[in-house]
């Protein structure tokens, strides 16, 4: 800003007007002046210090005099011939000031130089105050702090239940089955997996079971053909006596194939809920604004709760095409503020708000239900902390972005596209 005006206030000079006679400078100067704030003040002074012109920001109680104070104070410092001494404030009056030179030959236009062949024509002077400076920078780290906790929640609540479904799940599943082969019960065979270091233990043990099954049914048919092609009696008996003790010895848990079962756990669905719950929070705010009127906060609730009751009393074998259903819903309504021309409190846009909530109840109705009627009551508090995760993670994405609604949009956008193919990992018990 202050080099702009030092460019401008330079290309006058240089058509031959001197500084104090360029018309328009004060206005020029006040209206920088009121379109930033921040700043403290704004003037110009000429060759001998002197204050020419001076606008200070709004609401300052700094008025003509203290200006021309704080340009008398400046008199007699060295003029900044780099671009490293012109971005070294001078501290007077409870001020940080800049102090950038206006030359005819343009030798430190851009802040910097080797050296001046003549005295400036004067010189442009920004201030701010220190606390105004202390005030923006721990703002900013503010923002970047809770940017960073709003990503970094969801990530580690992610990052943990993929490797409870990686490595510990998988694990878990293996011990059990390998205490059920160890009892001589080989009726399960554990569930397909990648072609990772667990996925290939697991298709190993599945293949020693089915190997396992297949000898014995050799066996088994072997024997009977034996028996059935022998004529003497006794050798026929022997022969089903061998066949039947060593039946007996490998127990009856090979008798019948071995069947893959899909096993419902609680963690299948945490993901879902997390992130489809934030997409519907960070929804809710973009489409009805903030401040929500009290009305609207009304009815999405009521369609929180609505939705919440729905999604809960789904059919079991509905769970996942709802759960994918209510993916593809805010995916749409995300879209739909990004695309349509309407905005937040606007009637369509309180629309979506609302939509945003009843497809946010569903979401967690359905991941409780499957919580506790599929999975036997098993992680409910863990679920109910993923979804507290997606509302508190929505509630500081949206702090640190100031609640800008097409910000907000894109990013449950993306939460909805990525709660879309959580939805699969949700057992249907018919299959």
């Amino acid at each position: 800003m202050a080099q702009a005006v030092q460019h401008d206030l330079e290309r006058a000079i240089g058509h031959g007007i001197p500084l104090a006679r360029i018309e328009g400078v004060d206005v020029f100067l006040q209206g920088i002046a009121g379109r930033n704030p921040d700043i403290g003040f704004l003037a110009l002074t000429g060759g001998d210090g002197a204050l020419l012109q001076g606008a200070a920001a709004p609401g300052s109680p700094l008025d003509r005099k203290g200006l021309e104070a704080l340009a008398a104070s400046l008199r007699g410092l060295p003029t900044p011939e780099t671009r490293a001494a012109t971005l070294e404030p001078v501290e007077r009056g409870g001020f940080l000031i800049l102090r950038l030179p206006v030359r005819i030959d343009r030798l430190s236009s851009e802040g910097g130089g080797g050296g001046a062949s003549r005295p400036p024509a004067g010189h442009v002077l920004v201030a701010v105050r220190p606390e105004q400076v202390r005030g923006q920078i721990a703002g900013e780290l503010a923002t970047v702090a809770l940017g960073a906790l709003a990503l970094l929640l969801p990530l580690a609540e992610l990052a943990a239940l993929l490797v409870r479904a990686s490595v510990g799940v998988p694990l878990r599943r293996l011990a059990r089955a390998m205490e059920e082969a160890a009892a001589g019960r080989f009726a399960t065979l554990l569930g397909r997996r990648p072609r990772d270091q667990v996925g290939r233990l697991l298709l190993s043990f599945n293949a020693v079971v089915f190997g396992l099954h297949a000898r014995r049914q050799r066996f088994a048919a072997h024997a009977e053909e034996v028996r059935a092609a022998v004529f003497d009696p006794q050798v026929a008996e022997a022969v089903e006596r061998t066949r039947r003790s060593a039946l007996e010895a490998l127990g009856r848990g090979l008798e019948a194939a071995p069947r893959r079962e899909s096993e419902p756990r609680p963690d299948d669905v945490h993901g879902f809920a997390l992130l489809a719950l934030s997409a519907a929070a960070m929804l809710a705010a973009a489409g009805g604004g903030l401040p929500m009127p009290a009305g609207t906060v009304a009815v999405a609730a009521v369609g929180a709760v609505g939705g919440a009751a729905a999604g809960y009393a789904v059919p079991a074998g509905w769970r996942r095409p709802v759960a994918s259903l209510t993916a593809l819903l805010l995916l749409g309504l995300a879209a739909a503020l990004l695309i349509l021309p309407f905005g937040s409190l606007s009637p369509a846009g309180i629309v979506v708000a609302v939509s945003a909530a009843l497809a946010g109840g569903a979401a967690a109705g359905v991941a409780l239900s499957y919580v506790r009627r599929q999975c036997g009551g098993a992680g409910v508090l863990p679920l109910l902390r993923a979804l507290g995760i997606g509302v508190s993670a929505a509630a500081l994405w949206g702090t640190a972005l100031g609640w800008d609604g097409g910000i907000l949009a894109v990013s449950a956008l993306l939460s909805a596209g990525l709660a879309l193919p959580l939805a699969r990992p949700i057992v249907d018990p018919r299959r």
